[in-house]
This record gives structure tokens, C-alpha cells and sequence, in this order.
């Protein structure tokens, strides 16, 4: 059964604008930091410093924002399990962090989700995007391990299973209705959408180029961090990327063969190739 765990409200609750507090608050609930703070949340004692100001102003936000997420996590976990015959078991966590990543999915099979706070929008469409995004991935997980999947086969450090992975996620997070633009930026970013539409070929290409030539470091940092966009001065274009290459393979292959490319021999192929028809 799927538990959703709320640190927020001990963060309210006790609340006092120190380091030593945050040090304290996270001590105490280290079993739900861990994977935060491994992964999502680096130089931690200056973000500490830069948070603390940020937090006392958001106080009232949290608890509302918590009640939203305890409200909108099972509606939307329900919607797949109903669509793809699936259940979701793993936890959720929700957090209050220093303004790190905003959500992200653990690195298991049957991943954990955790939602940080403080990152999280107030408008209600686009937290049940996030929502719908980060539950996106656990669904792909959960519907291909049903099927047999064979995870040793799996690259987890290739751009290209990150690929499929985000444009999976984006591309199930549609169960949220919404403008395109809003699945990318979970926010309103028409612009942002609009230049992705117009330079489909060149980013296409651009991304190809740097797959090809770059180390997974720099293709992550440059397509997929919030850090990069250097070469069109927009991040994230991997998701659009990734959604277009999804949708272009659900119309070819259907969904089933689709979510499943990431352990088939000839799953870098296809996805190349499908990217060479974007340029």
C-alpha cells in the first residue's frame, strides 16, 4: 500500500529561522533526506544560508500545499492503475528542501516519489502536472516490469534511456488536462514552446550532435538540468525532445512496444533513427 509522508508539518510546527534548525529537522528525518540530499541538493551549507529567509515567507504556502498533494496524489495514482492495470506500493515523501529539484522519483524498479515543497507551484493545474509527471515515471516502471522486463539490460546512465524515460513521463502526464507548453515548464510558457515548435529540426540536431560528441555529464547538464541551455539559452529542451520521439513511436509501434524499447537490443537504433527524423 502506498504511504504519503509528511515532514511538512513538523517543518511548520516547530519552525525557527537557524541552520541550526534545518540541521536539526533534517537529522530527524534523515530516512526521507537521504535520497535528497545524495542526489537533488549539493552544497548544502550555502543553500542552508539562502534558504532560510525564503522559507519563513512561505510558511503558510506548505501546509496548503500539503493538503493539495494529499488531496491529488491518489486521484491521479488511481487514474493509471485504472488505465494500465498496475498498483502503485512505494512511498511518498513529502519535503520541505532548500530549494533544490522539485520533485523527483527514487532509483529503484519500483521507485519512491518525493515532492519538495518549497519548489512546488501554487496554481493547482500544474502541481497535478508534477504530479502527473513524477507518477508518469513510476507507471512506465511498474507497467514494464508487469511485462517482463530485463532490468540488467538497462543503461540508466545513457542520454538515451533518459530520453525515453522524460518523454514517457511527459507524455503520460497528458492524464492532467492542460496547454502543451504548461507539461514542459509546469507553468504557463508559451514562448518557451513556441521556439521548441519553430527549431524542432535545429534542436534536433544540435542534440544529436552533442550526443554524439559528449560525455552523459554534459549532455545532462546541457538538455536535461535546469542549469544548461546554453546552446539556445532554454533548458530542458531534452523533455520536448523526448516527448516528440514518444509520440512519433506510440504512432509507429503503440504504447506498449513503446514504454518497453529500454531493454531491447536495438533501442538506441530506434530511438536514433527516430531522432534523425526530427531533423
Amino acid at each position: 500500500m502506498m504511504i504519503i509522508f509528511d515532514t511538512v508539518t513538523e517543518f511548520v510546527q516547530h519552525y525557527q529561522p537557524t541552520a541550526k534548525y534545518l540541521t536539526d529537522y533534517y537529522a530527524s528525518n534523515k530516512k526521507h533526506y537521504e535520497e535528497y540530499f545524495y542526489y537533488h541538493c549539493h552544497h548544502v551549507e550555502e543553500k542552508k544560508q539562502a534558504a532560510i529567509e525564503k522559507h519563513a515567507v512561505i510558511l503558510p504556502d506548505l501546509l496548503r500545499l500539503r493538503d493539495k498533494l494529499q488531496k491529488f496524489i491518489p486521484t491521479i495514482a488511481a487514474q493509471y492503475e485504472k488505465m494500465y492495470t498496475i498498483h502503485f506500493t512505494s512511498d511518498v515523501h513529502l519535503l520541505v528542501g532548500l530549494y533544490g529539484s522539485n520533485a523527483f522519483t527514487y532509483r529503484q524498479y519500483n521507485p519512491d516519489v518525493a515532492f519538495c515543497l518549497e519548489k512546488m507551484p501554487k496554481h493547482e493545474r500544474h502541481l497535478n502536472i508534477i504530479i502527473g509527471h513524477e507518477f508518469g515515471h513510476v507507471a512506465h516502471c511498474l507497467y514494464s516490469d508487469k511485462h517482463g522486463i530485463e532490468w540488467d539490460k538497462i543503461d540508466w546512465v545513457h542520454p538515451i534511456t533518459w530520453l525515453l524515460q522524460e518523454g514517457v513521463a511527459t507524455y503520460l502526464s497528458k492524464v492532467v488536462q492542460a496547454r502543451l507548453d504548461e507539461y514542459f515548464a509546469f507553468e504557463e510558457d508559451p514562448k518557451w514552446l513556441e521556439f521548441a515548435e519553430t527549431n524542432q529540426s535545429t534542436i534536433a540536431q544540435q542534440f544529436f550532435i552533442d550526443l554524439t560528441t559528449h560525455d552523459a555529464a554534459y549532455v545532462w547538464k546541457e538538455w536535461f538540468s535546469i542549469n544548461g541551455g546554453q546552446h539556445f539559452q532554454a533548458t530542458r529542451l531534452a523533455y520536448y525532445v523526448g516527448y516528440c520521439l514518444v509520440k512519433q513511436l506510440v504512432d509507429e509501434l503503440g504504447e506498449q512496444r513503446t514504454f518497453l524499447l529500454w531493454d531491447k537490443e536495438n533501442f538506441h537504433k530506434i530511438m536514433m533513427q527516430t531522432l534523425e527524423k526530427m531533423m
